[in-house]
């Protein structure tokens, strides 16, 4: 394949892509855009008239002739005019044949000179020059580096002043030089050596120049601005380093001066070292480069500190574990292993340091080892790695366990929470090999945890260990070491133990908690029988049994004896449970859901873990899911349905999750006899409901009870319709034909559930593509008679149905329209989301299906046919704008807002005219309904229609609006301001002044003054309180978004301010939770002693409150916070709802005369609640 690189013709496409995109731009409204364009039009044309052809040898000569125009020797005289060469230049070298570059360098350099070397140049003329001279530098061969022909001018000359520019103080002039210096040495050049030929004189510049600043630092301590030019150079060292192209010679005193940089207090120089030296570490990834690399490893160790240098050790600990993580990564990760004995030995010493942060970093640099240089390949078990491996790995592991277990000595008490850290660290990446090595470890860190001491400092570590000892080699080793002796009162009880087990299992013995811990239950049960029931010690005992069973979806988890363990004789024991203990189905239902779904997912393969699947290889969990299916899922599932159906509604959501899963593996003939027993059993019960009259009922079911039997098997059905085979689904469509009829609303959104449930997979949406007439003729009779609350359901399938229509059946579409219109002005939220869903997925249909025939006969035999497309639909929905009823109109203005705010791009620009007019008279309409979406629908015209077609028109909208506020009492005078300030934003106050009303243009003076003042306030720092953003549709925001004034737009940053009332007695602990109770928006008073004194008027105490002082103090008092939150807080209302009280706040009067803000008027008038913005589209809420 051929690549930029090798094939001239595709350098020649990519050149003339980047130059394309400058001539685009000739009309651009940025002067140096419009320069560059201009200057490369006349290029072009004098190529023309030179019948020259535009290649990158062309442009070159003739971006060089341009650059000799600018310069007269060593001046520029237009440096404009030079900056645009050579931004072209630098755009063209890259394509220029090498062998050009390298025989006119001395010319070209020559003539970049002027531009390079003067104190003047600015800052983009300079970055283009260092384009220009990189690519001449990169295209030199190894003689012209030797400078073998002794020229005057050599690439090194160029080199060194690319040096220069790497240090210098302009920031993006620096990172190019430096860029360039990297791409330089990056590219070594033919010939007998590997390192660049000027590696060495660029690391001799770099060193010596931060030497030289180092030493000026020692004497000028104050000087600041050293720092700075210190991180620069560090910089640049960074540069050569990650080019692989640091001498060898110079990498001892390449670290000492690193190292010297990084133990001083300054995090930025400290990071650039860092930064130096994970380039030198990351360069050298090849096996050339492993000498280089163990010398800076034994110069590194050689520099090691002292144990209490607590500025140069922690700084050293850091290198040595970005040193050892890189050599692991990019030279021999095994080698890395084979070392790690004698790191441990050497850093272990930092642990005996008298200061914290040095035994923190000893820790952290150890972790950073284990956890990155340690490659999971080499922890593996023959036969997927060779016994040599296995047996020195081995040996590795055995002896940093002894290093550790000194490490858990008296001697390193003081670092013992450190070296927990670095053993749990341990344990994590070696899993199950460092069982047989640390259990030594676990006992002594065991006996800390149960020495039961309050606070003790060691016992949160301590529970860390035993948490990941559990999850990585396992519950039974853990508990062997540490028994839970929870029967034996004379031995040490763990019972604490039990919580951490729970947190932490995974991947373990079923069977081992089947015979040693299950069977504690019946030990404590009869305790708890034998006992008081009111009695602490029963209380314990129940919490225990709880905790036991709490343990059992763990162990549950991926088991590796699923086989052995989860035999008829257990399956039927948590079947029993479930009949028997309510309390108990959580957790067992839980058990069960987890052993299919772990085993399920881990079949997959989408765990990459290598040393888990070759303890438990994929197979296994392949095998486990075939045993589940062939003896325990029709089984269990009948255990499960019965259990279903004598559970409360509230509670059968984790139920029906487990009948979820154990229907995925179930056999297809299985699957089969359980649906045909269960469909039996609803025509069962519905003839009973039918002949006791229990069928008509609209009444939702009560949460806490049971519901009719008919209702459950529709949820049961429902949820096995889509795993069911098809010859199951003609039952399907059967029932659904059945009870979507029956005046129920339970019955009716289940029915409508299960085609939508059915619909989720390939074959379901085969088998109602056979159906889809009668599927399409149902739910066209069932129009009227759904209930209300079974519109949501019924919307859910129609959506599911229309992606599936094909285009013979888009008659579907017109005929059902006008009921999806009207929905979208439905109470229920569901009902009114899933309205508009299905609006936008019939618009996309048409769209699809443009051109095809639309059999409106088949709905109205009067009715002319149609051919489908956008327009079509949207001439459809504009028919509802003729509605009989105010509610018809007003969502018929709705969905159209909703419709166009979705395609207007893809609509035709006289259709968006013609609706945006027709839609605009209905300003003049009384109707507030009307006159409310009508507002709606113009806000999303203002962002979404072009802007000549707004424009043309502004002066009738401007009108009409301001008519509509009048009109109706000022009901919608802040959504008109709203309006009118958004117009402003977009066109401009010039036009909006000119065309409203001569009596209104005092509106269009307010929102001056309200920016003018906002303005001020920002700069004053006293900016408006921002109001809170929710994060909504761009549809949504558009629409509704009430944070739409000028005043908000400007100070949309500005907080309130908040105090933070500290009791007197004790400091503020801000941890703790009621830390919130002592936040408020009004300022505490500083109460004096004498004041609170005076408060207690009498010997005895009573307080004595003297009436004129209340306002103060309730106006001062933290106390506000509270009294607010009452007052703004809910009520009950109807139903037991809550309810918000809400302050009038539309009463907005536009004649502001002055900058004070008046107060807000109060009423009594009850309001309706406002919600608060939710995250999906406005438009979809009620109006």
């Amino acid at each position: 394949m051929a690549t930029f690189g090798d094939d001239p013709l595709l350098l020649d496409m990519e050149l003339d892509s980047r130059l394309a995109k400058i001539r685009a731009q000739v009309t651009s409204k940025l002067e140096n855009q419009k320069q560059l364009a201009l200057v490369l039009q006349a290029i072009d044309e004098n190529l023309a008239d030179q019948k020259q052809k535009q290649s990158p040898v062309t442009y070159f000569v003739s971006f060089i002739s341009l650059l000799d125009q600018c310069c007269d020797g060593e001046d520029i005289r237009d440096s404009n005019l030079a900056g645009v060469a050579l931004y072209f230049l630098d755009i063209v070298c890259p394509y220029t044949p090498k062998q050009l570059l390298r025989s006119k360098f001395s010319e070209i350099l020559a003539r970049l000179a002027p531009s390079l070397s003067s104190n003047e140049s600015e800052a983009p003329l300079l970055r283009s020059g260092i384009g220009v001279l990189e690519s001449l530098l990169v295209s030199q061969e190894t003689g012209a580096w030797i400078n073998s022909d002794n020229y005057k001018i050599s690439p090194k000359r160029g080199l060194s002043g690319l040096l220069q520019l790497s240090l210098d103080p302009r920031p993006k002039v620096r990172k190019r030089a430096q860029e360039a210096v990297h791409k330089t040495l990056s590219t070594v050049p033919a010939g007998p050596s590997l390192e660049h030929p000027a590696s060495t004189m660029c690391g001799e510049f770099s060193l010596n120049s931060v030497i030289k600043l180092l030493e000026r630092q020692q004497q000028e301590k104050k000087n600041k601005d050293l720092n700075t030019e210190i991180i620069h150079n560090l910089q640049l060292i960074a540069s050569i380093t990650k080019a692989n192209s640091w001498p060898l010679k110079q990498i001892i005193p390449l670290c000492d001066v690193l190292l010297a940089v990084a133990k001083t207090s300054d995090q930025y120089l400290v990071s650039s070292a860092f930064d130096a030296f994970e380039g030198l570490f990351q360069s050298m990834n090849d096996e050339v480069d492993e000498d280089r690399f163990v010398q800076v490893l034994n110069v590194l160790f050689d520099l090691k500190p002292a144990v209490n240098d607590q500025h140069l050790a922690p700084s050293w600990l850091a290198v040595i574990a970005k040193a050892l993580t890189s050599y692991s990564k990019t030279l021999d990760a095994y080698k890395c292993i084979l070392k790690l004995p004698d790191v441990f030995n050497i850093v272990s010493d930092f642990f005996l340091s008298e200061n914290t942060n040095v035994r923190i970093s000893a820790s952290q640099c150890l972790i950073a080892v284990i956890e990155d240089s340690v490659d999971k390949q080499y922890l593996l078990l023959p036969p997927k790695t060779t016994p040599e491996v296995y047996e020195n790995v081995e040996e590795v592991i055995e002896k940093l366990s002894e290093i550790t277990a000194n490490l858990l000595s008296v001697k390193f008490r003081q670092a013992a929470s450190v070296i927990c850290e670095l053993i749990a660290s341990i344990f994590n990446k070696f899993g199950s090999r460092a069982g047989p090595y640390f259990t030594s470890h676990l006992q002594v860190i065991g006996d800390w945890r149960s020495n039961e001491q309050e606070g003790f400092e060691l016992n949160q570590v301590s529970e860390t260990v035993i948490s990941v000892a559990i999850s990585s080699i396992g519950p039974e080793q853990v508990l062997n070491v540490l028994p839970l002796n929870l029967t034996n009162s004379k031995a040490t009880g763990r019972a604490w133990l039990l919580p951490i087990l729970r947190d932490n299992v995974s991947h373990s013995k079923l069977g081992y908690y089947i015979s040693e811990i299950l069977p504690l239950t019946t030990f404590f049960e009869e305790k708890i029988a034998n006992g008081n029931p009111e009695s602490m010690n029963t209380k314990v005992f129940a919490t225990i049994v709880d905790q036991i069973w709490s343990l059992l979806p763990h162990f549950c988890d991926l088991p590796s004896d699923l086989i052995e363990s989860f035999t008829d004789d257990f399956a039927s024991k948590l079947a029993g449970l479930l009949y028997e203990k309510a309390d108990l189905r959580n957790i067992i239902c839980h058990a069960l859901k987890l052993l299919v779904e772990s085993n399920v997912t881990y079949s997959l393969g989408v765990i990459d873990d290598a040393v888990l699947n070759q303890e438990f290889p994929v197979e296994l969990a392949q095998k486990n899911v075939e045993y589940l299916s062939a003896t325990k899922a029709f089984k269990m599932l009948s255990v499960l349905f019965n259990v279903f159906s004598q559970t409360p509604v509230a509670q059968r959501g984790y139920v029906l999750e487990t009948i979820d899963v154990y229907l995925q593996i179930s056999k297809p003939e299985d699957l089969e006899n359980t649906f045909n027993k269960v469909c039996a059993i609803l025509k069962q019960a519905l003839d009973d409901e039918k002949e006791t009259d229990l069928i008509k009922s609209d009444e939702p079911v009560a949460k806490s009870s049971i519901p009719k039997l008919s209702i459950t098997m529709m949820d049961l059905i429902a949820q096995m319709a889509k795993y069911v085979p098809e010859s199951c689904h003609n039952a399907l469509f059967s029932i659904f034909n059945q009870t979507v009829k029956i005046p129920d609303v339970q019955l009716q959104k289940r029915s409508y559930r299960i085609i939508t449930k059915m619909l989720e997979t390939e074959a379901g949406e085969q088998a109602a593509l056979g159906f889809i007439s009668n599927i399409l003729s149902l739910l066209l009779e069932t129009t009227d008679s759904t209930m209300t609350a079974a519109k949501s359901a019924r919307f859910a399938l129609m959506l599911a149905i229309i992606k599936l229509l094909p285009a013979d059946q888009l008659h579907f579409v017109p005929a059902v329209v006008s009921e999806v219109i009207i929905s979208t002005k439905s109470l229920n939220e569901k009902t009114r989301e899933s309205a508009y869903q299905t609006l936008i997925v019939m618009a996309t249909k048409m769209l699809e299906n443009e051109g095809a025939p639309v059999r409106n006969s088949l709905n109205d035999p009067e009715m002319p046919d149609s051919v489908a497309s956008l327009q079509e639909f949207f001439t459809i929905c504009s028919a509802g704008l003729a509605g009989a009823t105010s509610n018809m109109i007003s969502a018929a203005i709705t969905s159209l807002s909703c419709l166009v705010y979705e395609f207007h791009t893809k609509m035709d620009i006289q259709l968006l005219t013609d609706l945006y007019q027709t839609v605009e008279l209905f300003l003049t309409s009384r109707n507030r309904e009307i006159i409310k979406s009508t507002l709606g629908f113009v806000k999303v015209a203002i962002l979404s229609l072009p802007e000549e077609m707004v424009t043309q028109n502004m002066k009738g909208l401007l009108t009409n609006l301001m008519t509509a506020s009048h009109e109706h009492k000022n009901h919608f005078k802040s959504k008109v301001k709203h309006i009118i300030e958004r117009l402003i934003r977009k066109f401009g106050v010039e036009l909006v002044e000119e065309c409203i009303p001569e009596e209104d243009k005092k509106l269009v003076a307010n929102i001056k003054k309200s920016k003018a003042r906002a303005k001020r306030k920002k700069t004053e720092g006293t900016g408006a309180n921002a109001t809170d953003t929710g994060v909504m549709s761009g549809y949504e925001a558009a629409l509704y978004s009430e944070s739409e004034s000028e005043d908000e737009e400007e100070d949309s940053t500005g907080k309130p301010q908040q105090y933070i009332s500290e009791p007197r007695d004790t400091p503020l602990d801000l941890l703790d939770k009621d830390t919130l109770t002592h936040i408020s928006s009004s300022k505490p008073k500083k109460f004096t002693k004498k004041s609170l004194q005076n408060e207690f008027k009498t010997k005895n105490g009573k307080l004595v409150v003297d009436e004129e002082d209340d306002g103060e103090i309730l106006a001062k008092d933290s106390i506000d916070a509270y009294v607010e939150a009452v007052k703004q807080g809910p009520v009950r209302g109807q139903k037991n709802k809550l309810r918000y009280k809400h302050k009038k706040g539309d009463d907005i009067d536009w004649d502001d005369g002055s900058d004070t803000e008046s107060k807000p008027k109060t009423s009594n008038k009850v309001q309706k609640p406002q919600r608060k913005p939710k995250n999906k589209f406005k438009s979809k809420r009620r109006f």
